[in-house]
Parts: structure tokens; sequence; C-alpha cells
């Protein structure tokens, strides 16, 4: 009985620093302007990052070098993490953001489109496999 109480305590534990690491997708809605450009090791500018992003409480991102807008994901589950960090291995340890273009249903499992995220204060980053971090502030 003590080993069932110990081990759901450390459950509960582990619940609640995952929950502390989440990305606060509420913090996150709003426009981010790009202050430091994600580069790949040649020096040329990633063009999956934008010089301004929109991120809306309907689940969009949208920035002008989109073709439409995309749907995105924060804080995805255990099994969508790791099919997205097995096609991204350099994003492993980081917190990932999904995203895809369309309206059909979505399959966040297959996720074309990963990003490695951290958001702290009114900073942004965004990694895409191959380039630097880019960096974003937010505009009030």
């Amino acid at each position: 009985m003590n080993r069932f109480i110990f081990f759901a305590l450390i459950a509960i534990v582990l619940s609640a620093a995952s929950a502390a690491l989440a990305i606060d997708n509420a913090a996150l809605i709003g426009k981010w302007k790009l202050v430091s450009v994600a580069r790949d090791k040649d020096g040329q500018a990633c063009p999956y990052v934008g010089q301004q992003i929109e991120f809306t409480s309907a689940g969009k991102m949208i920035s002008a070098n989109m073709p439409m807008p995309f749907r995105y994901k924060v804080n995805p589950t255990g099994a969508e993490v790791e099919a997205a960090v097995a096609k991204n291995p350099e994003l492993k340890g980081m917190d990932i953001m999904l995203a895809m273009m369309g309206n059909a249903p979505v399959d966040w499992l297959k996720a074309p489109i990963v990003y490695g995220v951290e958001l702290k204060n009114n900073q942004f980053i965004m990694k895409v496999s191959g380039y630097t971090p880019a960096r974003y502030q937010k505009l009030k």
C-alpha cells in the first residue's frame, strides 16, 4: 500500500512538473515581430519563419510568407511529441509546436510542420530542423 501511494505521488509530481513546462497558449496569442533571423549552416535565412507572425485564439498561425493561415498546436501529447522528434531529432528536449495547412480533420501525429519552441515573457523562439533558432518579440 505504501508503495502504491509513493508511486502515485511521484506520478502527480511528474505531471505537475510537465504541466509547468508547457507553453502557455494564452500568452502566445498576439502578434510577434522577428528580431533574430534563423539561418542554415551556409548562412541562408530560413524560409519557414516570417518577419511577423500572429497567433490567434482560434488556433491559427498567420504570416505574410505563408500561403494561408496554418493551424497550430502547442503542448502536444506524448505520442505526438515522440512522432515529431523521431522525424526532427535535433528538436529533442525542446517544447514542440505542430502546424499544418488546410481545414481537413487533424491527425497531429502526422503533422508535417514541426517547430521546437520556447516562450519566456515577451520573447518567443522557434527552431526549425537545420536552422538556428528564430527569435521574436511580442508587439504591444
